[in-house]
């Protein structure tokens, strides 16, 4: 499993799933069909990818789609953001405001599913009940390398302001097409 796989296994299932809502099951089922360490590394690069959208302008966008956002919702936001697919993904990295174009769908930009998919398909896999200790010590012997690492990097283009602050008087100058798009 390398990155262009994960990708590769999520567009797939965006393009099979019958709803976006059916997406996350359908992707899940497709990886648990993987051997526990391709579903390992699959994993692997979700939590990156997952980690790295962690930026204040990402969060403006969820802010603004959600009239809101925990730092849960941001969590499950950045779920749905991955399930969008690679191209959406980076687009928002190097401008958040780009989510104007895109369709945003019912309910709106929720990905907690997501967050689930791989450790359902691992956990479905071994044929175990859930036990996140478990997945996340496995994950580590299975983890992207140093050299898997710096190829995603290489792939990541952040907005020149992706981590400046906002507050709630000035969000929606964070991401104007956005803000006026839902406004």
């Amino acid at each position: 499993m390398d990155r262009h796989a994960f990708w590769t296994l999520i567009e797939q299932a965006r393009q099979d799933a019958p709803t976006p809502a059916a997406m996350p099951a359908l992707l899940a089922n497709r990886l648990a069909a993987q051997d526990a360490d391709t579903i390992l590394r699959w994993c692997g690069y979700f939590s990156i990818y997952h980690a790295l959208s962690y930026k204040s302008g990402v969060w403006a966008a969820a802010y603004i789609i959600h009239n809101g956002c925990s730092d849960d919702g941001f969590d499950y936001f950045r779920g749905w953001l991955i399930g969008q697919g690679q191209t959406c993904f980076l687009a928002a990295l190097r401008d958040p405001d780009s989510l104007a174009t895109h369709g945003l769908g019912a309910p709106l930009a929720e990905g907690e599913q997501m967050l689930a998919a791989g450790p359902n398909a691992w956990f479905a896999r071994l044929g175990i009940e859930q036990d996140y200790p478990a997945l996340h010590e496995a994950m580590k012997a299975r983890a992207p390398g140093a050299a898997d690492h710096a190829a995603l990097m290489a792939t990541l283009h952040y907005a020149d302001d992706i981590d400046a602050p906002w507050d709630d008087d000035d969000v929606e100058a964070r991401v104007p097409r956005l803000a006026a798009r839902l406004g």
